[in-house]
């Protein structure tokens, strides 16, 4: 982006990693009270099957969301620093006799 001034909002993107690792703890934390298999007559293996496949899919979200969470974090922890070493080069430049 060419001639915007881009602000990055360290206390939001840590706000967004905080609620990213919540929701992963929270829906992990699901896991201890899932039921066994339904004694659902005919219709058991296929009650069972989509269950299974609704486990597997929490638990992508589960990792997705702690992976995401992280992302975010290092990347505020990344624009931090640029931002800190930024402001320390235009302090040294200003600070230069001329």
């Amino acid at each position: 982006m060419t001639g915007g001034r881009q602000v990055v909002d360290h206390g939001v993107l840590a706000g967004v990693a905080r609620t990213l690792r919540q929701t992963s703890a929270e829906v992990d934390g699901l896991a201890r009270s899932v039921p066994g298999p339904p004694d659902a007559g005919n219709a058991t293996a296929v009650v069972t099957g989509m269950l299974a496949r609704f486990l597997d899919n929490a638990g992508a979200l589960v990792l997705g969301a702690a992976g995401a969470a992280e992302q975010v974090a290092t990347g505020n922890a990344d624009y931090a620093e640029t931002d800190t070493q930024a402001a320390d080069s235009v302090r040294g430049e200003r600070n230069r006799p001329r």
